[in-house]
This record gives structure tokens, C-alpha cells and sequence, in this order.
């Protein structure tokens, strides 16, 4: 899937919008203001601690009034397949609102290139599937090797022995993830890490070295390039950034 393909702005809403709807799922994420939508024939509105899902193929209109800011994430269908398996309208708890301020930081000051922006909106996906993850109703299969890789990220694990406890082939093990997720479990694991690094970057005072050992790089160089890969910035940078 080309990066291209990921969309995430900035958005103001005016008093109504005619209903559509557009072949992309769209995760609406609360700055300021109150925006009520219509998705389907759900009712509900985005503000302070609420966010709202739009699945792929829904139709949607909206009102709001008085100043209002959103972030607004287009995402691909086959990015986040499991984002149609979601409330239309979802809680978002402090680490959510949290990283929401900081994906708006990092558009606002620029800081977020294409690679950046990627990954960022990869990381917020799984952020609410998490959250969400008892409604999903994903193979118990899936759901094995998942489980598995959330109790166990900070340890090695290999695809060969994820396929063992999930009782699929390697191959089948990939492909059901992949559908059902929209990554592959490697993938899944990584951007688990990444998750999980960023948050002891941005809410704790362990050294660099201790934050790599807790996410599973028992090499700090491997930890770093992986990091800068992710976020277009080293650790270190992104801690100084963070305070």
C-alpha cells in the first residue's frame, strides 16, 4: 500500500453538511468544539473524550456550531480492515487524548513527513482497536496469536513459534492476520513496540537503554534505528522534543 494513500489533516466544520459517503474508512479525532454526526443510523457527537469511526461505504453528514478543530484521518480500507468492526462513536482515554495532542503538534510545527505521518496513524489505529479489541470478533486463531504477542512483545518471538500456538502454517498464520488486523503479526509486534516505547518516552524517566529492554531490542543501536525509522526522529531526539 503506497504512503500516498494516507490522508490525515486538520479539519473546521460549518452548521450542516449534506450526507455522503466515500470509499475509505475516516476516524474523526476531537480538538476543540463539538461536531454531532450522523453515520448511518447512529447518532453522536465528537468532543472532549469521544471519537467518531466512519466505516468505508457509510453515509454520514454532520453539524456544528461555533469554532471547532478536528483531526481527521482518511485511512484505506485494506490498512485497518478491523476499523468497520468498531463503534461508530468510541471513548478515548487519557494515553488516546494524549497522543492525539501530539499528532496535532507534529502536523501544526511540520515535523511529520509522509513516512512520519504513516506510521503515526498506523500506531493511533491500533491504539483504539486495542481499546475496542472485545468487539472486533476476530478468529479465535487471530485472536490466540494476538493475545499472545500483547503479553509477551517484550520478549523474542519468532513467526514459526506465534504459528505453533495459533496451530496455523506460517503462511496461514500471516495471511488470516494480515486480513483480519491489516498487518502482518511481524508488523503487529513492531508497531506494539513503537506504541509502547513512545508512551515510556513521553510519561516516564527511564534511560533510553531501559526503555529498549522493555520493548524487546536488547541492542539500543537496533532500538534507535528502528525509532528513527518510525518517527523520523531518534529517541533522544523525540524525548527533548516531548518535555
Amino acid at each position: 500500500m503506497a504512503i500516498s494513500d494516507i490522508n490525515l489533516h486538520l479539519r473546521s466544520y460549518g452548521s450542516e453538511g449534506k450526507k455522503h459517503s466515500h470509499d475509505h474508512h475516516q476516524l474523526v479525532l476531537p480538538l476543540s468544539g463539538k461536531l454531532s454526526l450522523s453515520i448511518n443510523q447512529s447518532e453522536g457527537e465528537v468532543e472532549k473524550s469521544q471519537a467518531a469511526v466512519i466505516p468505508s461505504g457509510s453515509d454520514h453528514g454532520y453539524s456544528a456550531n461555533g469554532q471547532n478543530q478536528f483531526l481527521v484521518a482518511d485511512v484505506p480500507e485494506a490498512l485497518a480492515p478491523a476499523l468497520e468492526r468498531l463503534p461508530c462513536f468510541v471513548e478515548l482515554d487519557t494515553t488516546l487524548l494524549h497522543y492525539i495532542q501530539f499528532l496535532h503538534s507534529q502536523l501544526t510545527n511540520g515535523c511529520a513527513s509522509s513516512h512520519t505521518e504513516y506510521q503515526m496513524l498506523l500506531l493511533l489505529i491500533q491504539l483504539l482497536q486495542e481499546r475496542h479489541g472485545d468487539k472486533l470478533k476476530l478468529d479465535q486463531r487471530v485472536s490466540v496469536a494476538k493475545q499472545y504477542i500483547d503479553d509477551n512483545f517484550q520478549n523474542k518471538i519468532t513467526t514459526a513459534h506465534l504459528a505453533s500456538v495459533a496451530h496455523l502454517s506460517t503462511r496461514q498464520l500471516n495471511e488470516l492476520f494480515r486480513c483480519q488486523i491489516g498487518m502482518t503479526p511481524h508488523h503487529y509486534l513492531t508497531e506494539l513496540r513503537m506504541q509502547e516505547s513512545w508512551r515510556l518516552l513521553e510519561q516516564s524517566d527511564l534511560s533510553i537503554q531501559r526503555i529498549a529492554d522493555a520493548v524487546g531490542y536488547r541492542s539500543l543501536a537496533s532500538f534507535s534505528d528502528r525509532f528513527s525509522r518510525h518517527f523520523g526522529k531518534s529517541p533522544s531526539q523525540f524525548r527533548r522534543k516531548s518535555k
